[in-house]
């Protein structure tokens, strides 16, 4: 018998408790066992995206990052809501989607109850609780799961109202609208069921009412968003803004590149791809330029497009797991119950087998009685409306996930077509073409599988700031996939961050050989020889970008820096006044460009830039010294006598020399050139205070002892001045005899060293 509520099983709800039960022991099993993984508490690629979205939320920031929403924003705030209140705890999220996949598995049952005999729904409801990739999608921290109870709950609503009279449209419409904020492509089954809904029938005024209803439920989850991201971008978006990349992503000419970028630089540059090549900047327009590119493709090679349609198609029929955050076939390792429901050898189980045994069971309910049902007709237009949602787009195994649940009913179905008393011929044949098709062209651990496993396990591994495990995943990768851009990045820069200076030069080296036109690695590698004191290198580096960057401030500004240390203070000066012609409030610079001023003897240009300096930072007493000196420097070149006539340089020099003194009363520079100045000027008594004040913060400088000497003569204060120049010929002599010990100590290891090498 049939899918009817007579039809039930002998305790009917307690094959329910079993179905759910199942489904939740199985789910918290595997749980237990992933939480060793390392991307159990450190998530990666798109979990990562949505994990970061979450705790911004939770930090109180709930309406939603700057502009539209990317991604549709339900399991965000799902993720948000639960990191609010357990704070960031990565099993709770795991264990609420641990009772919404042991809830779909039961909804499941009690949608097959509807269209197929009992014993089907029930076999169809204990293979979802056994279903090895609804159990591992329920512990990664992406949208399936979530997204499945609520797809399951929607299509229960439509062939079993959950509230009586018409308002039952209001509330299926209402759970289309919350499915679609979770993964947006059901709603291309929106304008089919209204179709459906509108197909000839007597009482036509009733179908309309139904339709309007159903729209309004529609609208009354998403209307909030939509408004949301109007208000945030002035653009209307109605969930997310990534569908025309998205589409792009699987209709065009070079979808195996595609489909494959992982987030990175890579994944950057092809986001940001409106923007590089038309100046486009808008998300919605960035949208329409992306599907701009996916239609320019079909019309100029339809035949092209046909086929990539055809092999998605297949793709979706394939019998494997197909990646798209993480391989769940890697996921076996940590898993007995994955390594036990999850596997690939000769069949890739268990799509492997159910995708076969559904493409026959669809066959046969098309035919059967219950498939001629409204209720029949709406499940086959439902499933197949979903597999084109997801082929018109690209195909990955969270995405193929949603159609499974229907997979496992009409598998059932096409199981039953098999082993029942008289089967049709035609389907037996079938069986065994289709179960090679599926299988025969599955992989799991193809070089690019492992390399990419590796390299997100070094992803983990280095947010959990287990450097050296990360250092040897990015390695192991390599092994894999030798010109793996991020992987080769990120070594780089792990090997920079322990001192490897020569590493990761060797590195940065190899990515541009595979990626020659990287500007952003050459600008890596230079600035990694820079760290190796390696400046020569370091300023060819940055020489070969400066026709590709030429109006790069920073290029500019560290090409100086090489300069100067390789001796070359002219190229020197002319990088840092280019940098300063891109960035004029570039402090840093200015300051590097005045030193290099003033060890040039360029006495008034090195105190135009400390002016500069002063007018972006009028109380830098580092500045207000520096000038003050320049200023005196000056005048000494003019006057060529040790006295200083109290002109108006003079009184400027000593007003900032003051001033600095007021702003850092610990800063030693400004009171030695002001204790200089007052003494050249005979102001005695009070140059003696400032040296007095510099011995009190520097008490081993000898040279202020000397100073002091001479002033304590000068105002004849023959007794002070006797003390502070024995100091000061101790202070001296010790200098000199610690010199001396260096030169010493220096020359017996260049000795030893030299036997060594003779040995």
């Amino acid at each position: 018998m049939r899918g009817s509520e007579s039809g039930a099983l002998p305790g009917d709800w307690r094959w329910g408790v079993l179905v759910g039960l199942l489904a939740l022991v199985l789910r918290l099993l595997y749980l237990n066992e992933s939480a060793a993984s390392p991307f159990f508490a450190s998530p990666v690629i798109d979990a990562r995206t949505y994990v970061d979205e979450a705790l911004a939320l939770a930090g109180g920031a709930w309406a939603g990052p700057p502009g539209p929403f990317w991604q549709a924003p339900l399991y965000p705030y799902f993720l948000g809501v639960a990191f609010w209140v357990c704070g960031e705890n990565y099993w709770v999220p795991r264990l609420l989607q641990a009772l919404l996949g042991a809830a779909s598995c039961v909804l499941l049952l009690r949608i097959g109850r509807r269209l197929f005999p009992p014993a089907m729904a029930l076999g169809a409801g204990l293979a979802a609780a056994l279903y090895g990739p609804f159990i591992y999608f329920g512990g990664e921290l992406l949208p399936a799961t979530l997204a499945l109870f609520l797809y399951l709950l929607f299509f229960f609503s439509l062939i079993r109202p959950l509230c009586p009279g018409p308002w039952r449209w209001l509330l299926s419409g209402a759970l289309l609208g919350l499915a679609a904020l979770a993964v947006a492509n059901i709603l291309l089954f929106l304008p089919f069921l209204i179709l459906w809904l509108l197909w000839p029938s007597r009482d036509t005024p009733r179908r309309w009412r139904e339709v309007l209803l159903l729209l309004l439920g529609c609208a009354l989850p998403i209307a909030p968003v939509a408004a949301r991201n109007y208000l945030e971008s002035g653009d209307w978006v109605l969930i997310s803004s990534n569908a025309g990349l998205n589409f792009y992503i699987g209709n065009n000419p070079d979808y195996e590149r595609t489909v494959n970028i992982r987030p990175g630089q890579d994944w950057a540059l092809l986001v940001e791809t409106p923007e590089l090549e038309a100046g486009i900047e808008g998300p919605v327009a960035k949208s329409a330029y992306f599907f701009a590119k996916s239609w320019r493709f079909i019309a100029d090679d339809p035949l092209a497009y046909l086929k990539l349609q055809l092999y998605k198609l297949y793709l979706f029929w394939r019998g494997d797991e197909i990646p798209r955050n993480l391989d769940p076939y890697q996921a076996r390792e940590d898993s007995l119950v994955l390594r036990l429901l999850l596997w690939h050898h000769g069949l890739a189980f268990p799509f492997g087998l159910v995708g076969p045994l559904a493409m026959l069971g669809l066959f046969s309910f098309w035919r059967s009685p219950a498939g001629q049902t409204p209720e029949g007709r709406l499940f086959l237009l439902f499933l197949l409306v979903y597999l084109l949602s997801v082929v018109l787009f690209f195909v990955a195994a969270r995405y193929r996930l949603l159609a499974v649940p229907f997979f496992l009913l009409l598998a059932g179905e096409g199981l039953r077509a098999i082993v029942s008393p008289t089967p049709q011929r035609k389907i037996l044949l079938a069986l065994l073409p289709l179960l090679l098709a599926v299988n025969l062209g599955a992989e799991t651990r193809t070089a690019a599988r492992e390399g990419e496993h590796h390299f997100a396990l070094g992803v983990a591994y280095e947010h959990r700031a287990m450097y050296a495990n990360a250092l040897r995943q990015y390695q192991l990768t390599l092994g894999h996939l030798p010109d793996h851009r991020e992987a080769l990045l990120r070594l780089a820069a792990l090997h920079l961050g322990r001192g490897e200076q020569t590493r990761a030069i060797e590195t940065y080296r190899t990515f541009l050989e595979f990626h020659p036109s990287a500007v952003s690695a050459r600008f890596l590698l230079a600035n990694a020889c820079l760290a190796a004191r390696r400046y020569q290198e370091a300023a060819t580096e940055y020489e070969t970008l400066l026709p590709l960057k030429p109006h790069w401030a920073e290029l500019y500004g560290r090409l100086g820096y090489a300069y100067l240390m390789a001796a070359q203070p002219s190229r020197a000066m002319w990088a840092y006044r280019r940098t300063l012609e891109l960035r004029p409030d570039s402090s840093a610079v200015r300051y590097q460009l005045a030193r290099l001023c003033e060890d040039q003897d360029s006495l008034a240009a090195a105190a135009r830039e400390y002016a500069v300096l002063l007018t972006q930072e009028p109380d830098h007493p580092e500045f207000l010294t520096r000038l003050a000196d320049l200023l005196l420097a000056q005048e000494e070149a003019t006057q060529q006598t040790f006295s200083l006539p109290p002109d108006a340089r003079i009184r400027e020099a000593e007003k900032h020399l003051r001033l600095a003194i007021l702003q850092d009363k610990a800063y030693p520079a400004s009171r030695w050139s002001l204790g200089l100045l007052l003494a050249r000027q005979g102001r005695y008594a009070e140059a003696t205070t400032h040296f007095e004040r510099l011995l009190e913060l520097e008490p081993k400088n000898f040279q202020a002892h000397y100073c002091l000497a001479n002033l304590y003569r000068r105002l004849h204060r023959e007794p002070e001045s006797q003390v502070q120049m024995a100091r000061y010929v101790r202070a001296s002599r010790e200098q000199e005899l610690k010199k001396q010990a260096q030169k010493e100590a220096g020359e017996k290891l260049e000795k030893l060293l030299g036997n060594q090498r003779r040995l």
